[in-house]
């Protein structure tokens, strides 16, 4: 109803042949006329935003989303928070993509949104650092990845045992020289022993990352080879998961595969600190 009147469609800067098309129609609550209101309106540029609750804005429109997302930089600056959820829906394409703003704010600022799209749409990026490099989130209560990169020629057993003694606590990747890539957490392999953890699984880690396994169908992180195209990090690597007791009274740990909670790095965001730094932080 609001832009049917001519002078607030003008305002809108739509062209006057459209204002008058978006007249003649028949408005009707959430009916074919609204929608038509609608569809010509947001074929020349109309976005349209709607708040859901304390914390969800969707966005809808008909143009390219990566056009859309960059339109509304200025309004998100102004109206979301750290904990908003912008979620951008293309009515033409289908598409749907959502982020929190906190997490995604000085990226997009900085003209960069390609990490939002699907990973088939996402240039290659270059990394800033040589294998072997450690990568951690949330880095000293600081939002975003931060990366040292590693001494060169140590061994996979040696690069463990100086990060326990200098690695501060934080999730992340340990990624080793010869391609494998090592999930990490403050409490689980390989930067906590498993022995500390759980003394029956000891015997049963691998010799190499540490990881439990059930046996040796069992996956466990050196295993973890297929990496995003985009980031280089991985797209599978197991998890913890739980123990059973089979038929003969032996007590397995089966490990899961997370993969739908790949989300890429973007590289050029990524803080990168010299390894004196992190011996300095460890001391």
């Amino acid at each position: 109803m609001w832009i049917q009147r001519p002078e607030n469609a003008r305002a809108l800067g739509l062209p006057e042949e459209v204002v008058e098309a978006i007249q003649a129609v028949r408005w009707d609550f959430n009916g074919p006329g609204r929608r038509q209101i609608l569809t010509l309106a947001m074929d020349n540029g109309l976005i349209r935003s709607r708040g859901h609750g304390p914390a969800e804005v969707t966005f809808e429109f008909r143009m390219d989303t990566e056009a859309a997302i960059r339109a509304v930089v200025p309004f998100m600056q102004a109206t979301l928070g750290p904990a908003s959820v912008p979620k951008f829906n293309c009515l033409r394409t289908g598409e749907s993509i959502s982020f929190v703003y906190g997490e995604a704010q000085k990226i997009i600022e900085a003209g960069t949104i390609s990490f939002l799209l699907p990973v088939w749409r996402r240039p290659t990026q270059a990394l800033p650092v040589q294998r072997p490099y450690l990568l951690l989130n949330g880095f000293d209560q600081m939002p975003g990845w931060t990366c040292w990169e590693l001494p060169e020629g140590l061994t996979s057993h040696e690069l463990v045992t100086l990060l326990r003694q200098h690695a501060p606590l934080g999730s992340g990747w340990l990624a080793l020289s010869d391609g494998r890539a090592w999930r990490l957490a403050p409490s689980t392999p390989p930067l906590t022993p498993l022995l500390d953890i759980n003394p029956e699984l000891a015997d049963r880690a691998c010799p190499d990352c540490g990881w439990p396994s059930g046996g040796k169908g069992a996956s466990c992180q050196c295993r973890n080879l297929t990496v995003c195209r985009v980031c280089s990090l991985p797209f599978f690597w197991p998890i913890p998961g739980r123990d059973y007791t089979n038929l003969q009274g032996a007590s397995c740990y089966v490990t899961v595969l997370a993969s739908a909670g790949h989300r890429c790095v973007h590289w050029p965001s990524v803080r990168v600190l010299p390894f004196d730094d992190l011996i300095r932080r460890g001391r």
